[in-house]
């Protein structure tokens, strides 16, 4: 597995999607580009395109950092041979850059880690897991949990899976939030079409034990939580005791 990291033109980012049909109205309804990067990732890399990724905003443009099972040579050169000219022009190629991910990992290493996540619970609809633990506290006659210890919660749960990694709980921490209007891809009678969500998006960070080497691996290359191909789910490892990136 491979990190790539590609800067993209924010402003070529959205000519595209606006050529492409992928923007509703005068303004895209997706402040947070999750749809605008990922149709473009589909266009110009197909099924080569790092999944999860990442989107951060810098001081030059936009930066998608993403896991992929491809090298950033052959990506590039993919997107040479085959992406449409404002595909193309969306990435600086040439200031690309990647790298190879450990091929192993020791079990019961500390690592620390960033996740920009999506943090909801699937029923009868998706719903954001803090709305949920309201609901419930008010049925049961109690005083809700806070927000970041539900989504702290959640994000144990999610790390836990299939004994991929431990998490260290005093260290699980929400260091940002905020709620996003996404653009996403619907059905209908009518057939597909595109509506704004609102999704919570939260920032979290923490340290974690590595469990079982392959479910670890598995959880890295798959991601945290749903909406991973809209940019959440990215986890991005640090050295333990550095705080938040």
């Amino acid at each position: 597995m491979f990190m790539i990291d590609l800067p993209l033109d924010a402003a070529a980012l959205t000519r595209f999607a606006w050529r492409q049909g992928h923007a509703g109205g005068r303004n895209p309804s997706d402040e947070d580009f999750g749809y605008a990067a990922h149709a473009w990732l589909a266009a110009t890399l197909g099924e080569q395109a790092p999944r999860p990724f990442r989107l951060m905003e810098t001081r030059a443009g936009l930066r998608l950092l993403g896991y992929a099972e491809t090298d950033m040579a052959a990506l590039a050169q993919r997107a040479q041979d085959f992406a449409l000219p404002d595909a193309l022009a969306v990435c600086d190629w040439s200031a690309a850059a990647g790298k190879a991910m450990p091929a192993t990992w020791t079990a019961g290493r500390r690592l620390g880690f960033e996740v920009r996540a999506c943090p909801i619970l699937r029923g009868e609809r998706e719903r954001d897991a803090f709305l949920v633990e309201v609901d419930q506290a008010k049925a049961a006659g109690r005083e809700p949990a806070s927000r970041t210890q539900v989504y702290v919660h959640w994000l144990q749960s999610q790390l836990e899976r299939d004994g991929a990694a431990q998490a260290v709980a005093e260290t699980l921490n929400v260091i940002g939030f905020r709620r996003v209007l996404a653009l996403r891809q619907s059905r209908s009678g009518q057939g597909q079409r595109r509506q704004g969500v609102e999704r919570p998006d939260a920032l979290m960070s923490g340290e974690l034990l590595v469990g079982n080497p392959d479910a670890f691996a598995r959880l890295l290359a798959r991601g945290i939580g749903r909406h991973r191909a809209f940019g959440f789910g990215m986890l991005l490892l640090r050295p333990p005791g550095r705080g938040a990136a």
